[in-house]
C-alpha cells in the first residue's frame, strides 16, 4: 500500500479477491432498486386502466400478482445481495487486520510501551470495523441511490423534459443543501475516533486497578480518567448528533414534500395538453417513490467521514517505519558478549541515556541497577532493539545489533519481566509459547525452573489452562516461574531479567533462584535489580544516574567506595531490618 494515499482511497486494493462477491451483491441491489419501483408502476397501470376502460379484475389481480411477485424477488435477492457484500466486507477486515497485525511486527518493541492496549484495540477492532458499515451496507445503498434514479431520470427526460427537470430540483436542493451545512462534521468524526480510544484505554486501565478500586470502595465514578473520557465521548455523540439533526430534517423534508413541485407543474402542462393523463399519474407517482432511494447519502456521507477518521488511526500505523533488518544470523549456541559504545537514547525531546559505555563479556552475570527513571531498564531494552539508539552502537560479539536479522536477535536474546504474559492456554502452550518443542523439553524447562511439581500437582496437569476467562490462577512466583522456563526451553545465550523475584514469597524467591541457577549456567546475564541482596555475587553491577554510568563493579568494591551505590546498599539495608522487625 502506497503510504501517501489514504486506506480509503486504496480501498479497492484491500478488496482484491473479493471484487466479484462485492459486484455480484452490487447489481443484485440495483436489481432491487429497480423492483421497488414495480408496486408503483402496477398501481399507474391499474388506475390508468380504470380510467380508460373503467373496472377490470383481471387486469388487478394480473398486476397484483406482479407486485407481488417482484416484493418477493426484491427481498431474496437483497439477502444475497447483503449476504455477499458482508462476506467481501469480513473478509476484507480480516486481511486488512492481519496486515496491520505483521506490520506492527516488524516495528520496534517500544511501540507496544508507547501505545495503549486500548489504541491498539481501538485501531484494530474499532477503526478497521468501520469497514463493515462501509461494505456491508454504505455501497448497496449508494448503488440504488444512483444507478437506478439516473436511468430513470434518463426514461422521464424523453417522456417529458420539463417534469424531468421540475422532479430533479427537490434532489439538488436535498441533496447538496444538507451537505453544504455539513461543515464541521468530519472534525467531529475524527474527535469521536480518538475519544473512543481514550475510552478503551481508560476501561482497561480500570479493569486491572478493579481490585484497589474495590479495596477502598470506590466506584467507576471515582476514576478520573475513565468519568473525564466517557464524559468526552457523550459531549462528542451530542455534538455529532446536533450537527446531524438539521441536515438530516432538511433533506427529508424536502424530499418528501416533492410532490409540491411535480403536481402544479404538471397541472399546468396537462391543462395546456403537453402533458397527458397518463403521464401525469405516472409523474405524481414517481414524485413519491424516486426519491426514497436519496434518504440514505446524508448517512452514507457521515459514515465515510467516521470510516475515513477511522482508518486515519490503521493509516499512522502503517506510516511508521519498520525496523531496519541486517542480514547476520549468529549461531545460537555460542556464548556472546554485549558492549554499548557512547550510547545516548531519548524518548522525543527527554534524554534517558547519554554516552554509555559498556562492556559485558561472554558468560558473566551483571547488575543494572539504580533510581527509578535513570535509564537502567531503557538500556537493557535496547539491547532486544525495543528502541534504536540515537547515537552511539549496542553489539554482541562485536557485531552491531542493527546489522543482525530480526529472528538472529530474537533467538538471542531472552527478556523476563516483572510483568508476565499468560496466554489464556494451557500451561504446555504457555511455556512452549508456539515453539515445536515436544512434550519432554517442556516438561525438562518446567523441571529446570521448579515449577514441574506444582504442574503436576493439578488434576490435569499439563494441560491445564491457564487465563482469566476460565483457567486457574497463579500467584506471582509461579507466573515468574512459567516466565523461567520459557526462557529455558528458548535456550538463548544472553538473559535479560526484569528483577525475577521482586514479587515473590520467601519460598517461591527460593524456588526462583534454584531455577535462575538452572537458567544462567553459561548465559550471558544482565538483570535489572532491585532487591540489592539477589546480586550481592554479580561480576560487574553497573549503577545508572541521571542516564550515566556513575560507578561499576562487585558489591564489595562499590559498598566499600562511599559512592552511590553504597548509599542505596544501607538504605536497602536499613529498610530490610525494619521489615523483619
Amino acid at each position: 500500500m502506497n503510504k501517501k494515499q489514504s486506506l480509503l482511497n486504496n480501498l479497492f486494493s484491500l478488496l482484491k479477491g473479493e471484487r466479484i462477491k462485492l459486484f455480484v451483491g452490487l447489481i443484485l441491489a440495483i436489481i432491487c432498486s429497480a423492483l421497488s419501483f414495480v408496486p408503483y408502476l402496477a398501481i399507474y397501470k391499474i388506475i390508468y386502466e380504470y380510467s380508460q376502460s373503467g373496472f377490470n379484475f383481471s387486469f388487478i389481480i394480473y398486476w397484483a400478482i406482479i407486485s407481488i411477485a417482484s416484493v418477493i424477488l426484491k427481498s431474496l435477492l437483497l439477502s444475497i445481495a447483503s449476504l455477499c457484500t458482508h462476506l467481501s466486507a469480513f473478509n476484507t477486515m480480516h486481511k486488512l487486520r492481519i496486515k496491520v497485525i505483521r506490520y506492527m511486527s516488524k516495528l520496534n518493541l517500544g511501540f507496544f510501551n508507547d501505545n495503549s492496549q486500548g489504541e491498539i484495540k481501538t485501531a484494530l477492532f474499532d477503526d478497521i470495523g468501520r469497514l463493515e458499515n462501509f461494505i456491508g451496507h454504505n455501497l448497496i445503498e449508494l448503488a440504488q441511490s444512483f444507478v437506478v434514479p439516473i436511468i430513470l431520470f434518463v426514461i422521464l427526460l424523453i417522456i417529458q423534459p420539463i417534469m424531468a427537470i421540475c422532479i430533479l430540483i427537490p434532489a439538488v436542493l436535498g441533496i447538496f443543501i444538507p451537505m453544504k451545512i455539513m461543515k464541521g462534521y468530519p472534525e467531529l468524526t475524527t474527535e469521536f475516533a480518538n475519544t473512543i480510544s481514550s475510552v478503551n484505554t481508560s476501561v482497561n486501565e480500570m479493569v486491572s486497578g478493579m481490585q484497589v478500586l474495590k479495596m477502598y470502595h470506590l466506584s467507576a465514578k471515582h476514576f478520573k480518567k475513565y468519568t473525564n473520557s466517557l464524559s468526552l465521548y457523550t459531549t462528542c455523540l451530542k455534538k455529532m448528533a446536533h450537527k446531524s439533526c438539521a441536515p438530516i430534517a432538511v433533506t427529508v423534508v424536502i424530499l418528501d414534500s416533492a410532490i409540491l413541485f411535480t403536481l402544479p407543474v404538471g397541472g399546468f402542462l396537462y391543462i395546456n395538453e403537453m402533458l397527458s393523463l397518463g403521464n401525469y399519474l405516472l409523474f405524481i407517482l414517481l414524485s413519491m417513490c424516486f426519491f426514497s432511494a436519496f434518504f440514505n447519502l446524508i448517512n452514507i456521507r457521515m459514515g465515510i467521514m467516521e470510516l475515513k477518521s477511522g482508518l486515519t488511526h490503521v493509516q499512522k500505523i502503517l506510516n511508521l517505519e519498520p525496523i531496519s533488518e541486517g542480514t547476520i544470523v549468529l549461531p545460537k549456541k555460542e556464548s556472546y558478549s554485549v558492549s554499548f559504545d557512547n550510547v545516548s537514547f531519548s524518548y522525543s525531546d527527554t534524554s534517558v541515556l547519554k554516552d554509555v559505555n559498556l562492556n559485558i563479556p561472554a558468560g558473566s552475570f551483571t547488575a543494572f541497577v539504580g533510581a527509578s527513571g535513570a535509564g537502567k531498564t531503557t538500556a537493557a531494552q535496547l539491547i532486544g532493539r525495543y528502541f534504536d539508539v540515537n547515537q552511539g552502537e549496542i553489539k554482541i560479539n562485536d557485531v552491531n545489533i542493527k546489522d543482525l536479522t530480526t529472528n538472529s536477535l530474537m533467538d538471542t536474546t531472552a527478556f523476563v519481566f516483572q510483568d508476565i504474559f499468560i496466554m489464556d492456554d494451557t500451561i504446555f502452550e504457555n511455556i512452549a509459547m508456539g515453539s515445536n518443542a515436544d512434550s519432554s523439553k517442556v516438561i525438562e524447562a518446567a523441571k529446570g525452573a521448579m515449577i514441574h511439581d506444582f504442574i503436576m500437582s493439578l488434576p490435569k496437569g499439563y494441560k491445564t489452562r491457564l487465563g482469566d476467562s476460565e483457567g486457574i490462577k497463579l500467584s506471582g512466583g509461579q507466573k515468574q516461574r512459567i516466565a523461567i522456563a520459557r526462557a529455558i526451553l528458548k535456550d538463548s545465550p544472553i538473559v535479560i531479567f526484569d528483577e525475577a523475584t521482586s514479587f515473590s514469597d520467601i519460598e517461591n524467591e527460593h524456588k526462583i533462584q534454584l531455577a535462575l541457577a538452572n537458567l544462567l549456567k553459561g548465559k550471558t546475564t544482565i538483570m535489572i535489580a532491585h532487591r540489592l541482596h539477589t546480586i550481592v555475587n554479580a561480576d560487574n553491577i553497573v549503577v545508572f544516574n541521571e542516564g550515566k554510568i556513575a560507578q561499576q563493579g562487585t558489591h564489595d568494591d562499590l559498598v566499600n567506595s562511599n559512592g552511590i551505590y553504597s548509599t542505596m546498599w544501607n538504605a536497602y539495608i536499613h529498610s530490610s531490618e525494619k521489615e523483619a522487625v
